[in-house]
This record gives structure tokens, C-alpha cells and sequence, in this order.
């Protein structure tokens, strides 16, 4: 015959205690450490009370020629200094011809080298077949870029918890070839002064990133003068860095992409679209990107971090018990306490009847 109630038992909590100071001194370890893990290093050290987000923000920046250039550069012609490149005529333009686009909202280009075709054609662009032809074309590098200066005005913005500030209001640094964060207050270049726009050379730029554009390019018969290349500069925002989230900090860091060329074609109509100025442009490309961590007290993520550590307690109370009953020499003993199988409950011969069974009880809880 089947007997349902093994079957169906129900097993329920019996707490025994166990008079073994190995058990119990393992066990206390494993609370106290677990204690610190949540309180210590959870909650304050990785600042588990913290709801996070990524702040958004805009960025403007402008482009500076030097009030004075630098002349008989070695990429020149008029240079008789050494250049293990192709040397090219050189041209000091202002930053209004340096910089192309104008009005980027996440970045600029400053032009290295430009090739100039002034192109026409001399049939009818109804024609599918009609193409422009070049009849002047000049191959020249802009001396000096490395002299002009960039401001970089940003903005950041975290919409959960409504903190906003300009760059200009924080503190910042930006990050050296060694990855030390550094502030600069120079003549020319500032970086992370409160009060102060950010404002670099190209040539500092250029260093904080490791690349010399007159190295080789991807193509190694080139400098990178001469071809271009793109560079990611990071504006990283934190409030998470000390314990005070009133204090925000912003840190630079420029990462040059490998295996990269830049160049982006500008054509300029003169007298009609049947002549023209192809202007293709091959320059350093920055791209702004923004992004960090800011932080808010949160009394949902505090909890979530102490309930989520608590499950650890558990894991304690049964990594004891198996210990207990399965690899002690007491393990039979102990199970023996631990474990406990009721009689069935099955209908037979009653000793006691009901109302005698409740007296029972009551007599028992009245002592």
C-alpha cells in the first residue's frame, strides 16, 4: 500500500544547536567577512547606494591660427633640412581655411596637406557622360598646424538626477602618455582650470596622443602629414571618484585609430557649376565623445546591495552544515540531531480524545 504521507511529507526548519567550537568559530568567520563584503566594500567602497548614469552633453569648438609661424619647416621645399618624406610648397593660412567643416558639433578637422584642382566642364551636366577636367592643380602642405590652438567649450548633462555644468565650472585633467592625470595652466595651454575654457595646441594634442605626423603613415611611403588620421578625444565626467557628490571632475583622454588615413573633399563654385574649385582636404580628424559616471544617493540601490549580500548568509549557515554532517567524525551524530522523522499520522487508535487533547495543551502552555 502506498504511504501518501512519506510520500507527501512536508520538511520544515529545526534549529539545532551543536556544541562544537570548530563549527562555530567557522561559522562566525564566515558571518563577519560576509558582514564586511556587504557593509565595507558593497555598500561604501563600491558605493552600492548609488543610483548611476551616462551624462549626455554638447560640445562647441574653434580653431586658432598663431599670431606668428613658424617658417623653413622641414617638410617644406624651401627647406634645405633633411625630411625622409616627399617635401611640397607650403601656405600659412588662418584658421577659417584650416578648419573645415565649420560649426561641427562633435568635432573638427584641421588640414595638414590640400590638393587644389581647379576643374571645369565644358559640356552639358544633363549628359551622363559629361565629367569636369582639371586644368590647374597644386599639391601643398599647411605649415605649421602644430601651432594652432583648439578651444574646447563643453557642457554635460546627467537627466536623471538634473545635475548640469559647463566645463568651464569643474575641474579637470587630461591624461598624459604615461596615464597620470594631469591639470595644465600654461601661457597658451589650460586644461581643467575652474573659470578657465580648455585651450590646447595641436601639437599638444598631438603628444598627449603619441603620434608625430611626421612619422609613416599607414602607408608607409607617407607621413602622416601627408595622409591624415583620426584621433578619438574622450571627456570623461565622475562624481563617483570620493564621497562627496558634489564634486565633479572631468578627465581628457586621446586615443589616435589605428590604421587610419583622413581626407574630405570641399568643392567651391565660381563663376557657374560648370567651373569650379575641388579642394580635397587631408587632416587631422577629432571626434569628441562624452560620456562618464555620475552618481545619486538611492535608497532602492542601497537595499538591493545589503538583499542581494544576504543571500551569502545562507550560503554560510548550509557550507557549516554540510561540514557538519557529511565530513566531521560527528557527522552520524550530528545528522542524527539535525534530521528528525515524525510518525505517521494516519488514522489508528486515538489515547487521548480530543477534548482531553486540548486539555492537554493547555495545561502545557499554562506552566
Amino acid at each position: 500500500m502506498v504511504d501518501w504521507d512519506s510520500i507527501l511529507a512536508y520538511n520544515t526548519i529545526k534549529i539545532v544547536r551543536i556544541r562544537d567550537r570548530r563549527l562555530g568559530i567557522l561559522h562566525l568567520f564566515f558571518m563577519v567577512c560576509i558582514v564586511l563584503y556587504i557593509v565595507v566594500y558593497s555598500a561604501i567602497i563600491k558605493k552600492g547606494y548609488l543610483s548611476t548614469e551616462e551624462p549626455v552633453g554638447s560640445i562647441r569648438t574653434s580653431l586658432w591660427s598663431p599670431s606668428q609661424f613658424k617658417s623653413n619647416e622641414p617638410y617644406c621645399k624651401n627647406s634645405t633640412e633633411p625630411y625622409p618624406f616627399e617635401k611640397l610648397d607650403c601656405v600659412y593660412y588662418d584658421d577659417e581655411l584650416a578648419a573645415y567643416p565649420i560649426g561641427d558639433d562633435v568635432g573638427f578637422t584641421a588640414t595638414t596637406r590640400m590638393e587644389i584642382s581647379d576643374q571645369k566642364a565644358n559640356c552639358s551636366l544633363m549628359n551622363p557622360s559629361c565629367k569636369f577636367k582639371t586644368f590647374n592643380y597644386t599639391n601643398v602642405y599647411l605649415a605649421d598646424i602644430e601651432s594652432f590652438t583648439v578651444l574646447i567649450d563643453h557642457t554635460m548633462y546627467a537627466p536623471s538626477s538634473q545635475i548640469q555644468f559647463n566645463g568651464g565650472d569643474l575641474s579637470g585633467y587630461i591624461l598624459d602618455q604615461n596615464g597620470n592625470e594631469i591639470q595644465l595652466n600654461e601661457s597658451v595651454n589650460v586644461i581643467g582650470v575652474e573659470g578657465k575654457p580648455d585651450v590646447l595646441e595641436i601639437g599638444k594634442l598631438l603628444e598627449f596622443a603619441g603620434v608625430n605626423l611626421d612619422a609613416p603613415s599607414l602607408n608607409s611611403n607617407n607621413s602622416i602629414r601627408f595622409d591624415g588620421c583620426v584621433l578619438f578625444v574622450f571627456i570623461e565626467y565622475s562624481n563617483t571618484f570620493s564621497y562627496d557628490l558634489k564634486k565633479i571632475k572631468y578627465v581628457y583622454s586621446i586615443k589616435k585609430v589605428d590604421d587610419t588615413i583622413y581626407n574630405i573633399p570641399e568643392a567651391i563654385i565660381l563663376d557657374d557649376v560648370y567651373s569650379r574649385l575641388l579642394y580635397e582636404r587631408h587632416a587631422i580628424r577629432l571626434i569628441f565623445i562624452q560620456t562618464g559616471v555620475i552618481g545619486s544617493f538611492n535608497f532602492q540601490s542601497l537595499l538591493l546591495t545589503l538583499v542581494s549580500g544576504l543571500g551569502l548568509l545562507t550560503v554560510s549557515t548550509l557550507v557549516v552544515d554540510q561540514l557538519a554532517i557529511r565530513f566531521l567524525p560527528q557527522r552520524k551524530s550530528y545528522s542524527s540531531f539535525k534530521f528528525q522523522t515524525t510518525e505517521s499520522f494516519k488514522k489508528k487508535k486515538k489515547i487521548v480524545t480530543d477534548d482531553g487533547e486540548d486539555k492537554l495543551y493547555h495545561n502545557i502552555e499554562s506552566l
